[in-house]
């Protein structure tokens, strides 16, 4: 028993620091954050999503955040909750955007302090994802500490329907992209933020919550004439809708459907 009281004695001492120090910071909230790829024709841009693990009376409470960028750091401090004039009247966290902007691959010192709570860390970007390397967290977390990067000429989708019997109207489509061109390969496995990838190369598809009885997610690598593709979807895709709900999107930011006008 003498062994184990000072072990309690160093946990409970250490949890009284933890909540101490959000208890009398200006933010009384560990601040979560997560690093979305944001795609555009011909460039990328890294943003950091983040928001607080405390819930508030409006989902659109403001973080207010002070930015110091440059070309080899960046140094973000979360200084505030703010308030709006119109309360959403919904309960959620407290959030804000941080845009890096276009980030070259390389390692750049990065300080992500939730006010008086300092945190000195490496934000680190290569051909494949996106890391951060951090030590002790002072009031702050992370979704997850690497993001995959989306590949160039990837392409990927959902297709929901209702009806068991229509997945042959499914294989029957997705065979329409085989035909054009397109390599249903096995991809690196990992988080991606727009997809996730399992330990065998296949996307992940996850039909709760999706609006269908039915879903099927797919990916595939194409660098034929994309609007071959979305000819496909917008076109091709149409005489599918009445079974189909087809989305496609594209490694520049783009999406498609066979929905609509």
């Amino acid at each position: 028993m003498k062994r184990l009281l000072p072990y309690f004695l160093i946990l409970l001492i250490s949890c009284e620091d933890n909540d101490l120090g959000l208890e009398s910071n200006p933010i009384d909230s560990k601040i979560i954050i997560e690093a979305r790829e944001v795609l555009e024709p011909n460039s990328r841009r890294l943003n950091l999503f983040c928001r607080t693990e405390k819930i508030y009376p409006c989902v659109n409470y403001p973080i207010i955040a002070d930015e110091e960028i440059d070309a080899n750091s960046f140094k973000i401090t979360f200084t505030e909750v703010g308030e709006t004039v119109l309360c959403l009247t919904a309960f959620g966290p407290a959030t804000v955007v941080i845009d890096l902007n276009s980030v070259a691959n390389g390692e750049y010192e990065i300080e992500l302090n939730n006010a008086k709570l300092r945190n000195k860390g490496t934000l680190k970007v290569t051909d494949t994802d996106i890391s951060f390397q951090f030590g002790k967290r002072n009031g702050i977390d992370f979704i997850r500490t690497t993001t995959m990067r989306v590949p160039n000429n990837t392409y990927w989708g959902t297709i929901g329907y209702h009806v068991a019997s229509s997945s042959t109207l499914v294989d029957e489509f997705i065979q329409k992209f085989v035909d054009a061109g397109a390599n249903f390969g096995e991809q690196l496995p990992g988080h991606y933020f727009y997809y996730e990838i399992d330990n065998a190369g296949d996307i992940v598809t996850n039909a709760e919550n999706s609006g269908y009885y039915f879903m099927r997610n797919f990916i595939f690598q194409y660098d034929g004439d994309e609007t071959e593709l979305e000819q496909i979807v917008e076109v091709e895709g149409k005489n599918f809708k009445e079974a189909l709900s087809i989305r496609l999107s594209t490694y520049e930011g783009e999406t498609f459907y066979n929905w609509g006008d």
